[in-house]
């Protein structure tokens, strides 16, 4: 034990030298040994890198159902997280976020490593901030422009035709929870025409609407956030209640957890799938 740990301290000293070097080499210019230890990371490398850039990504970066771009992520070594992976790569970027690892943060910023500590956006707007800040990171603030562009009209797209008398919608989670004013999720629903009915109910950006609640509000559409989870839990239990299924609500929409895990550019995949849901409802449809 004692000597697996005085192991590991070597690696992690040995890195100093290294990280210094790199750091003073790579000053200003764009980095071309980029480390992601968070899916969030993955993400902005893979689409605003150089594929060359890319030293390792994390292991979830192949994972379809939570990485959208997860086909691009084939061919790169992948990583646990652990800071003595890392420094095996010599990075001159490390790609981290809300939930990496912390001591692994710690670790490699001790060590002399540059680290980009990734937040997670609450709303369009920090998703612009985010996209930009890795873009100019990576070198690339041309394509963050070009992405941002493209969500952009694909959003004014799906703003297109909304009606005056908006339907009601809920973004609801497992446990009974609710998306409401100061979440992403209620913004994406305004953007694709809805009223949030979390935000009639004066919740906040978390809270509750128990089934009880739900059956008599009687919404138009409830989406089921990250319904696509393959795994049983009685967390989601709910969502296949006959009250839910059979008059408490006209529809279902579920929106794949890859668009909702690490909010981005390409989330306007979400706004357009609730606005093709808020036509069908409004032209009279059925789901």
């Amino acid at each position: 034990m004692r000597r697996t740990r005085h192991r590991r301290i070597g690696r992690l000293a040995a890195g100093i030298a290294v990280a210094a070097s790199l750091c003073a080499s790579h000053a200003g210019a764009a980095p071309q040994r980029i480390v992601s230890i968070h899916l969030c990371g993955d993400q902005l490398a893979l689409a605003l890198a150089d594929p060359a850039q890319i030293a390792s990504l994390s292991r979830f970066a192949r994972d379809r159902a939570r990485s959208y771009m997860a086909e691009a992520a084939e061919g790169i070594p992948l990583n646990n997280g652990l800071a003595e992976e890392v420094v095996r790569f010599e990075p001159d970027l490390v790609l981290a976020g809300a939930l990496s690892g912390r001591t692994t943060v710690q670790a490699l910023r001790a060590l002399g490593y540059p680290v980009l500590d990734l937040g997670l956006p609450a709303s369009l707007e920090a998703i612009r901030d985010q996209t930009m800040q890795a873009a100019k990171a990576f070198g690339h603030e041309a394509r963050g422009r070009v992405i941002l562009a493209e969500m952009d009209a694909r959003l004014a797209h799906a703003r297109a035709g909304r009606p005056e008398a908006a339907p009601v919608a809920l973004v609801w989670q497992p446990h009974s929870f609710a998306s409401g004013p100061g979440s992403l999720e209620h913004e994406f629903l305004v953007a694709a025409g809805f009223r949030d009915l979390a935000e009639e109910l004066g919740l906040g950006a978390l809270g509750r609407v128990p089934l009880e609640r739900l059956v008599r509000q009687r919404p138009a559409l409830v989406v089921n956030w990250m319904g696509d989870e393959g795994t049983p839990s009685l967390a989601r239990e709910l969502f296949d209640h006959p009250a839910l299924k059979h008059g408490a609500t006209r529809r279902i929409e579920t929106i794949p957890q890859r668009l909702w895990t690490c909010p981005g550019w390409f989330s306007v995949d979400a706004v357009e799938r609730l606005a093709a849901a808020r036509r069908a409802l409004t032209d009279g449809a059925t789901p």
